[in-house]
């Protein structure tokens, strides 16, 4: 068993019922969870691990390793379980579990795991997260509810949203800066860890390789009319192609291991395709065996191993020093997730991050990402639209039509 951490004894010192970790990605949320289960508090009560499915076979590695036992199941098994005979609880990944409890958008996970909570008041629930909050403040008010505070649902609401017919309809739209307004809220109800407050961190570095986007590509864009959410879509695949590809061999072509992250995955059967002649491992949602590709990605001397974008949850990728973006999440907690696999505190080294920007698409993308916030298509658009002029009546003034477009210049498109 490997010596805990002060961060990892402080907590279990305090030994709550109820709490939630949020921790930095690589800190030891996992073991700290076990070693909490094993608590004489609760030791002889049957517990339940959920977790990712990518991560359940390493739960149940870690929980054997250090003499803790618990059922694991993954993060979608919990809709279909009957939780009534457990009296622990331990939710790895528990943004995964944070959609809003009081409007429709309520997931049957969050569903599942709240029905169990209210019937269950005298449950222990450890919640584990790196990024608690993801795209609106009630993620976090649902995570309060998981460890039953309750806070004033519409108390909560006016703090947050304002009423609002921007776009056409009414609706609550988010007050600008709720991302620093609602940090005391997390602070409240949460234990907060940074890597950087227990160990010295090794030198993070961050690199972005801009591709140009050419007549060639643009050509193939305007074959045909498409609404514009389809249209930049279209347009995101084509920045993910061939140049793409090209660049990125240059780029790891000097790397011994090194991990590919991907968005889509047709682009992962691209890369599997285009560096056969390399030993190669893919990790995304159809994977079967997802454990056993981990395990022996990491032991691989000499590899690349791509991971679908939104896949990054859980694991260790230590012996990995090297991340290449080749087209990202739109999810900000994916991009956190996915940095961490390879900055862990027990096993510290200098890493590289590479992003590729293939044009204004991924360029958005990654601008959002890097602004700590998830991205969303129809707010880009919108937004573009009320930069270029919404309310004027020429299109061409509108910023709707490309005045540079060769369709345009040849008249194809009928203003």
């Amino acid at each position: 068993m490997q010596k805990l951490y002060a961060h990892q004894q402080r907590f279990l010192d305090k030994n709550p019922d109820r709490a939630m970790l949020v921790w930095e990605t690589g800190t030891g949320k996992t073991v700290t969870a076990c070693v909490w289960r094993n608590n004489e508090r609760r030791a002889h009560l049957k517990a339940l691990v959920v977790a990712p499915k990518a991560i359940v076979e390493k739960w149940k590695r870690d929980l054997k390793d250090w003499n803790a036992e618990a059922d694991v199941i993954s993060t979608d098994a919990i809709k279909k379980t009957d939780l009534s005979p457990y009296d622990v609880l331990i939710v790895d990944e528990a943004q995964n579990f944070a959609s809003p409890l009081f409007d429709k958008n309520r997931s049957q996970r969050s569903s599942a795991l709240y029905s169990y909570v209210r019937l269950h008041t005298h449950c222990h629930i450890l919640l584990l997260t790196a990024t608690p909050v993801r795209s609106t403040p009630f993620n976090i008010h649902t995570l309060a509810c998981y460890l039953r505070i309750f806070w004033d649902v519409q108390k909560f609401r006016d703090t947050f949203f304002y009423l609002t017919d921007m776009f056409g309809r009414m609706h609550w739209e988010k007050r600008k800066g709720w991302q620093k307004m609602i940090r005391p809220y997390i602070e409240e109800i949460s234990d907060i860890v940074l890597m950087s407050d227990c160990v010295d961190v090794p030198v993070q570095h961050h690199q972005v390789e801009k591709l140009k986007w050419d007549n060639k590509q643009e050509m193939q864009l305007i074959e045909k009319y498409l609404e514009p959410s389809a249209e930049w879509h279209a347009r995101h695949r084509l920045e993910n192609g061939e140049k793409k590809t090209k660049k990125l061999a240059e780029i790891i072509d000097g790397y011994r291991k090194v991990i590919i992250v991907c968005h889509y995955r047709s682009q992962i059967e691209d890369y599997e395709q285009h560096f056969k002649d390399r030993q190669v491992f893919s990790l995304h949602g159809s994977t079967k065996d997802q454990d056993e590709v981990i395990r022996q990605a990491r032991e691989a001397d000499d590899c690349i191993f791509i991971i679908q974008a939104s896949m990054g949850a859980g694991f260790d990728a230590g012996e990995f020093s090297v991340v290449v973006f080749a087209s990202m999440s739109f999810r900000y907690v994916d991009y956190v997730q996915m940095k961490g696999r390879v900055k862990r505190i027990n096993n510290l080294h200098e890493n590289t991050f590479i992003h590729l920007i293939g044009g204004k698409c991924d360029q958005a993308v990654y601008d959002t990402i890097q602004e700590n916030k998830d991205f969303d298509v129809h707010d880009y658009l919108a937004t573009q639209l009320r930069l270029t002029g919404a309310n004027t009546k020429d299109p061409k003034e509108r910023g709707v039509i490309d005045t540079e477009d060769p369709r345009v210049v040849s008249g194809d498109i009928p203003f």
